[in-house]
């Protein structure tokens, strides 16, 4: 059962040196985010945990998304 396409072509594409720094910058806010959360919680204060914990949700939401997100595979790739 053939149908003309025996061939296909993978396009593999390295991600941008600045898209590194901005995920490492991510995951260390992300972690100062949690840790405030925690540590606020063991102090009783409830509304920095609530603000801490809203704020690393909508941070870990933006992260996916930006990680997850496709650049067009049709554009030519720039000479580096």
């Amino acid at each position: 059962m053939t149908n003309g396409d025996d061939y296909f072509t993978i396009i593999m594409r390295k991600r941008p040196w600045w898209f590194w720094a901005t995920a490492e910058l991510w995951l260390l806010l992300e972690i100062v985010l949690v840790q405030t959360a925690v540590a606020s919680a063991r102090e009783s204060e409830y509304r920095a945990v609530a603000i801490s914990w809203i704020a690393a949700a909508v941070l870990a939401v933006a992260g996916v998304f930006g990680w997850l997100r496709r650049e067009d595979s049709r554009k030519p790739s720039e000479p580096a």
